[in-house]
């Protein structure tokens, strides 16, 4: 996640930044389960996980292939403290924001951003810097919740304006998400939901073009 001071230390050591730590492995298992599969099917030996949080999806993946290797960055220092702490020597986290990356180009087979597309402000920057950690043929897997009519999302919206304690917040349709991916120069774009979870959870993937 991104943000300015008062959102980082928000997400850092508010009381739903500790809740969050203890509690959204379990409420998202289904859907990191249903990611981690699906880049096991594929094959994956390397992941970034963008925005990363308390670490849950990393843990889980690592969990069904030891051999992955695993990095996570998040904007928030108490995520990334939380995150080191809980996956060890065995990942690379990294204090950062979404757009800026500190791994060199073509680095990883797979990049996640898991519930946290939706507090991204500049996201063709975001797109761009995904695009270019990932190797060739990569996929970049945005999982969230994803709005199905323009309605809805501005409703979400101003719902999330009536807050405000999480820092920026604009939801998207899944066009939305096409049309960025597009713009960003991905292809075999696509949206499925995930068993078991509400309609509004929705696993988005993108792939970075093989140049021939």
């Amino acid at each position: 996640m991104a943000g300015d001071s008062k959102t980082k230390s928000f997400w850092s050591g508010s009381l739903l930044a500790r809740l969050y730590r203890r509690f959204a492995g379990r409420h998202f298992a289904k859907m990191h389960g249903q990611v981690a599969r699906t880049l096991a099917e594929a094959g994956v030996s390397s992941v970034l996980d963008i925005a990363c949080g308390p670490g849950d999806f990393l843990a889980l993946t690592k969990g069904r292939n030891p051999q992955l290797r695993i990095a996570g960055t998040d904007a928030a220092p108490g995520m990334v403290a939380y995150a080191r702490a809980r996956l060890g020597e065995g990942a690379t986290i990294a204090e950062a924001e979404a757009e800026r990356q500190p791994f060199p180009s073509e680095s990883f087979d797979s990049v996640t951003t898991m519930m946290a597309f939706h507090h991204f402000s500049n996201r063709p920057a975001i797109l761009g810097e995904v695009k270019r950690v990932l190797k060739p043929g990569g996929s970049y897997v945005v999982a969230d919740v994803v709005a199905t009519s323009d309605f809805q999302k501005k409703f979400w919206n101003f719902l999330e304006r009536l807050t405000g304690v999480r820092g920026h917040t604009e939801h998207f349709t899944e066009a939305d998400l096409a049309s960025l991916a597009a713009g960003a120069g991905f292809e075999d774009f696509e949206c499925e939901p995930v068993p078991g979870m509400a309609r509004r959870y929705r696993i988005c993937s993108l792939r970075k073009p093989v140049v021939r």
